[in-house]
Parts: C-alpha cells; structure tokens; sequence
C-alpha cells in the first residue's frame, strides 16, 4: 500500500489539463449526489478515480495508475475516497479504509458534509452499476459502497 500511496500523493498535485476532454466532477456524480451537495465536487484535481487492482501496475519499485477510463476533473478528496471503496472491495473493514484514506490531506480538510455526499453519491452509482450489471463483482461493490457512507458519520 505505501507505494499506492505514493503514486497518489504524486497524482493529488496535478491539475487536470484544460486543453484536455476529460469528464467534470460535478456533471459525473449530478444524478448521485445528495441536493444541494454538488458544489464540493467541484476542483482543478486531475482525478483517475478508478483504483481497481488491474488498474495499478507494480514495477521497479513504484505504483502506476494505468486503465484511464475514468478520467475526471475535480475535488482533489474524490481519489482518497475511491481508494477507500476499492480497499474496502479488498477486504478492509470501512473504518479502516476511512482511516487511510485520511493520510491524504485533501482527505483531512474536506469538508465533512462533502465526504457525506461523496458516500451518498458513490451508494447510488454502485447500485445503479449493479442494477444494469448483475455481475457478482460489481454487486460486491454496490455492498461496499452502501456500507462506506454510513461509517464516514
């Protein structure tokens, strides 16, 4: 895990390219988030925010986020959190994974109602992705995600 750390700790210093097509935070978590939470999303953070266990290759000693099919601009704290939901995928209790993902200080100092949101936002698409996707896999991860909410309280 600490070399996965690194490569975000890398990656939460970069601003998304404004010469680049990528997806808004905010326009990606709309039909999600809670009413009136949407603003936290918001950022200039070059997100990948997919940090499936095939989507980060170990070689020479460091961690490197491959598979960008989910490039987003927004809230450095999203990637944390994602982290957080594919940690808990892997078999870490949620308090756990709520704890690491706190070693990220985008993590630390968002506000408290954003990590709500993001909680509430993340509960939806993981069941809608599973509602369209019955694939075993990915109701595990809509399980997660409904139980990674209710432990950010």
């Amino acid at each position: 895990m600490v070399l996965v750390e690194a490569a975000l700790t890398e990656l939460q210093r970069i601003t998304a390219p404004a010469d680049v097509e990528i997806k808004d935070a905010m326009d990606r978590w709309a039909d999600y988030a809670p009413p009136g939470t949407l603003q936290h999303f918001s950022g200039n953070t070059l997100l990948h925010t997919d940090f499936a266990p095939h989507n980060v290759l170990i070689a020479d000693g460091r961690a490197r986020l491959i598979d960008w099919a989910w490039p987003t601009r927004g809230a450095a704290w999203i990637d944390p959190g994602a982290l957080a939901l594919r940690l808990m995928d892997a078999g870490h209790p949620a308090e756990d994974a709520i704890v690491f993902a706190g070693r990220f200080p985008s993590w630390r100092d968002a506000d408290p109602e954003a990590l709500t949101a993001f909680g509430s936002a993340s509960a939806a698409l993981w069941r809608e992705i599973a509602e369209m996707d019955p694939t075993l896999w990915k109701q595990g991860m809509a399980k997660r995600a409904a139980a990674f909410g209710p432990a950010l309280l």
